[in-house]
């Protein structure tokens, strides 16, 4: 068994682990990671970006249907599915290279291979070539990121899929029934009814996107139905049997039994965090209830020297998230001043259609935590760029402290708004006020106006809102 003597190993190569090495090899770190898999993690892989990729093949097929209004007769578009992967592989192909290429450029060893904690500065992998392998460091990160959960019943196979299989299908069905009308099955959901799959949902809580604005969620259930999506919530999926060539679901609908017929199964229920195998007990750790490791504000755990970043730690499994704590563990480790993680601005973001961003608190959070608010909303219908995409349908909603004007959350539903909540997530970081952003001149004609105007809003000043008489 080889030996490997470095300043820092980190467990994983997702967004929150190849980050920290790249950060701390820059702070003059020597820095061993170890992968399993291929660079870049669930995101790169078998998430985010692959998915954002076919999300954007949708919308261009919804383009293509909607080129007549603007005077265009375009041909319906014919899919090849198998083109359509490809194209989409490779794009995953090219940022996993880039990653590469970006650890070697900083001198970090990679280890390919499956590690376990033996201490709190040692960890031995089994490698790819069957070899063991022993990286012993002075710190630790673990950055092992997460997996799909499973329900009871609906095991993963070829006919029960999890987001990995949605991704790359290897012929398109005519019908998918989706467990959890979460993020991930509202996205993919929205993408397979844009290739003219009949899609059903089924979601447990009482609305789609739980935990997001309702104002948000009825515009995308509205433009999920148009789209021919049958949504059920306070719904459960109970068993699930075959039945010819595809699949017979039967599941509860409001307290009633009710039976669907369907191609294939996507179950999106959630993410668990990866924290099993890795032989935390040698290293004095344990996990919450939840199967999460909590860390304080450096990203450390209880144990000195191991920290934890990304999907196994608590609150929002975003791959941005796991990055920025990937930044404060190298900074923290090598001893940067001021370095500190710090949760309370970071930005949500969902590519439905329309899509959905998010950063602060909501209306409901603001009031529970005793502030006194005021609400400014602009509608996407109001700003002549939206009118000139053809796509006006959402809204723009600002929460802000009545006493003192400070912009405490950013709700966005809308064309573009992923790149939008930018703007937002700045404004609530540097403590800015609505006013601030009133006075500050945005260019015309662009979607970011819609912030601006809500923002006006907050005072009733927006120049382009409809007002009584």
């Amino acid at each position: 068994m080889s030996q490997i003597q470095t300043d820092l190993a980190i467990l994983g190569a997702g967004p929150a682990g190849y980050v920290c090495a790249l950060r701390a090899a820059d702070l003059g770190k020597k820095v061993t990671i170890i992968e399993a898999g291929p660079f870049g993690g669930t995101c790169l892989n078998v998430g985010c970006i692959p998915s954002k990729a076919l999300i954007s093949a949708g919308h261009f097929v919804e383009s293509v249907h909607n080129a007549a209004a603007m005077g265009f007769t375009v041909a319906e578009p014919e899919l090849d599915l198998e083109k359509l992967i490809a194209w989409k592989d490779g794009i995953v192909g090219r940022l996993t290279g880039g990653i590469g290429a970006l650890l070697k450029s900083r001198g970090v060893d990679v280890v390919h291979g499956r590690g376990q904690l033996t201490s709190a500065n040692s960890i031995e992998v089994a490698t790819q070539d069957g070899t063991q392998q022993t990286v012993q460091a002075r710190d630790i990160v673990l950055a092992t990121g997460s997996e799909p959960t499973p329900i009871p019943g609906f095991e993963f196979s070829d006919k029960v899929w999890s987001s990995t299989e949605a991704l790359s299908p290897k012929e398109l069905p005519k019908s998918l029934f989706v467990i959890g009308g979460g993020v991930i099955g509202m996205e993919l959901g929205m993408f397979y009814a844009h290739l003219g799959v009949a899609v059903t949902i089924v979601e447990f809580m009482d609305q789609i996107l739980p935990g997001i604005d309702p104002e948000l969620v009825k515009i995308v259930q509205r433009r999920a139905k148009k789209a021919g999506i049958k949504i059920y919530t306070q719904s459960a999926a109970k068993s699930w049997q075959p039945k010819g060539d595809g699949v017979e679901v039967t599941a509860e609908v409001k307290g009633k039994e009710k039976t669907f017929a369907a191609d294939a199964i996507l179950l999106t229920v959630g993410r668990r965090p990866r924290t099993g195998g890795l032989g935390l007990d040698s290293a004095g750790l344990k996990t919450d209830e939840r199967g999460f490791l909590v860390v304080d504000d450096h990203c450390q755990t209880k144990t000195a020297h191991v920290y934890a970043i990304g999907d196994i730690t608590p609150g929002p499994m975003l791959a941005h998230k796991g990055s920025a704590q990937g930044l404060v563990a190298a900074g923290s480790i090598a001893n940067s001043p001021g370095v500190k993680w710090d949760y309370k601005v970071v930005p949500g973001v969902i590519f439905t259609d329309p899509e959905i961003a998010v950063v602060g608190l909501t209306e409901a959070e603001a009031l529970e935590a005793g502030h006194e608010i005021k609400v400014g909303r602009f509608n996407f219908a109001g700003n002549g760029r939206a009118m000139s995409m053809q796509a006006k349908d959402g809204l723009t909603k600002v929460i802000t402290d009545a006493k003192d004007d400070t912009i405490l959350g950013v709700h966005m539903c809308g064309p573009n708004v992923t790149d939008m909540i930018a703007e937002a997530a700045v404004a609530i970081e540097a403590g800015l006020t609505a006013e601030d952003i009133a006075l500050t001149i945005h260019p015309h004609p662009t979607l970011s106006e819609v912030f601006l105007e809500s923002c006006e809003d907050v005072h009733g000043m927006s120049p382009h809102a409809m007002k009584k008489k």
